[in-house]
């Protein structure tokens, strides 16, 4: 019986070739953050593609994911709500993302992104502690989630 045993999940975790040691060992952390209970994969789904049905976008949209590193660690931090449109399909962005800049530490921070920029397909470059730190530090008064559409045009291009 199996009444007082744990049943433990592992996960292969298959590391890009293509990234520095010191990436390399962001990316492990960051896909342990990823997958605890109530943090990313709860909407983003464990494989990154989203879930379509209740409105949570894939995670494979280097527009959102790999394009510019201030605007993916300010919705990190702060969260985001409204409508977006990632990967082509438009989601009306009535649940909010959750805001992790009281979850997470700028390590934590640097490390989940750094995962989901080189997990499901995508391939970009780390994201640093010190990055995080710079944008929560320039964002610390912030007290409502980001929008899109803002964000998007606050941070146009990389």
């Amino acid at each position: 019986h199996l009444k007082n045993q744990t049943i433990v999940e592992v996960v292969k975790l298959e590391i890009p070739a293509h990234l520095t040691s010191d990436a390399r060992e962001m990316f492990g952390r960051g896909a342990e953050i990823y997958r605890r209970e109530g943090y990313c994969a709860t909407c983003h789904q464990p494989d990154g593609l989203g879930l379509e049905s209740a409105h949570f976008p894939p995670l494979t949209d280097l527009q959102w994911v790999g394009q510019n590193d201030e605007r993916l660690i300010k919705l990190t931090l702060h969260g985001l709500q409204g409508p977006i449109e990632v990967a082509g399909k438009k989601y009306p962005g009535l649940v909010p993302m959750t805001a992790f800049g009281g979850l997470l530490d700028d390590v934590e921070v640097a490390a989940v992104l750094t995962y989901v920029r080189n997990a499901f397909g995508n391939k970009a470059p780390m994201i640093t502690p010190e990055q995080v730190k710079r944008v929560r530090e320039a964002t610390k008064g912030r007290t409502e989630f980001y929008q899109p559409e803002a964000l998007l045009k606050e941070h146009p291009h990389k």
